[in-house]
């Protein structure tokens, strides 16, 4: 399918911590992309009330225990956070948040099973392909990499945002090389270990 006809969610999540076992969602952006567009109209985000906090987490993402005490725990956002993700989940490190949405659906008995892309694989592909050796795949070298200003970041929301804009660059570097289907992108990414690039995962 080609890549104007495919439907993409980016997505960014804030987490209590890095412990897919033991932490828990407590804020999910979805930003979607049809026609390579960004649908900002159409964006999603909610806080979500964990089991339990951890205020020391708060220093990464500032979202405090008084900022979550109105907010739907995941059981009770689950519906439209599932509906948002219509499509192709895009993110920085992805790995990391869908693990993170697959626990937290299965806990409430719902089985999630998505492709994902990862911007970084993205990048280390199109770094080989350009003979790029300084490349710094953190979303901050990422956005500056493509002249994006940065600003107000560990948002769950602005790092959405962030993110989709990165994907409509690289989408439009992968066109220069004949890549234009999220077929021929799922299977770059696909060629990648994630255990590569680990030391790049973002905190929070």
């Amino acid at each position: 399918m080609d890549l104007k006809d495919t439907k993409f969610c980016v997505i960014d999540l804030e987490t209590t911590g890095l412990n897919v076992k033991r932490d828990e969602i407590i804020a999910f952006a979805c930003v979607p992309v049809q026609e390579l567009k960004l649908m900002v109209n159409y964006a999603y985000y909610t806080l979500v009330k964990p089991e339990k906090y951890k205020i020391e987490s708060m220093k990464y993402h500032g979202i405090s225990i008084d900022d979550l005490e109105k907010a739907p725990s995941f059981n009770e956002a689950a519906n439209n956070i599932l509906k948002t993700l219509d499509g192709i989940i895009v993110g920085h490190s992805i790995e990391f948040d869908y693990m993170f949405l697959k626990k937290s659906f299965k806990k409430i008995g719902i089985k999630f099973e998505k492709d994902i892309i990862d911007i970084i694989l993205i990048e280390k592909w199109l770094a080989k392909k350009d003979k790029n050796m300084k490349l710094d795949v953190t979303i901050e070298g990422l956005m500056n990499r493509y002249g994006l200003k940065d600003y107000y970041r560990h948002n769950a929301f602005a790092d959405a945002f962030f993110t989709a804009q990165i994907f409509q660059f690289e989408t439009l570097k992968l066109s220069q090389y004949g890549i234009n289907s999220a077929k021929k992108i799922l299977e770059i990414v696909r060629g990648y270990n994630y255990s590569h690039y680990h030391d790049n995962m973002r905190i929070f």
